[in-house]
């Protein structure tokens, strides 16, 4: 069995597997995630963090430029508040889906500063 074979199964059947196969204690409370990097390193199965799913969250985040563009189309013709009460809260939705999956992707590299900018500090000094 390998990492894709691991991450197509549902939590349950990873569960089932993981008391089954593995032994593993505590598989109860686990997210599907840390069930498959546990499962794989009992297994002794080589774990790779998924990577970041940009397409994903670029593609949500267009969606959410349209609906606000509907939105403010709404308001400029007539005051349907039914309508625009709906399109922003599936904006609301979609925006916290984009957080999810930058969260569930990791953390963001921190950007290196420049060494132009320190390197002209001490020659603007003296």
């Amino acid at each position: 069995m390998d990492i894709k074979e691991l991450r197509k199964m549902t939590v349950t059947k990873l569960r089932e597997h993981a008391k089954q196969v593995t032994d593993l204690q505590g598989v109860i409370g686990m997210e599907k995630e840390a069930l498959i990097e546990a499962i794989a390193k009992a297994e002794g199965i080589a774990y790779e963090v998924p990577p970041k799913d940009v397409t994903t969250i670029s593609s949500i985040k267009q969606e959410i430029r349209a609906l606000k563009k509907q939105t403010e189309e709404l308001l400029a013709s007539s005051k349907e508040a039914p309508k625009v009460k709906r399109i922003r809260r599936k904006i609301k939705k979609l925006k916290r889906l984009t957080r999810v999956l930058a969260h569930k992707a990791g953390p963001k590299e921190a950007p290196q500063p420049s060494a132009a900018p320190a390197a002209a500090a001490p020659a603007a000094s003296g």
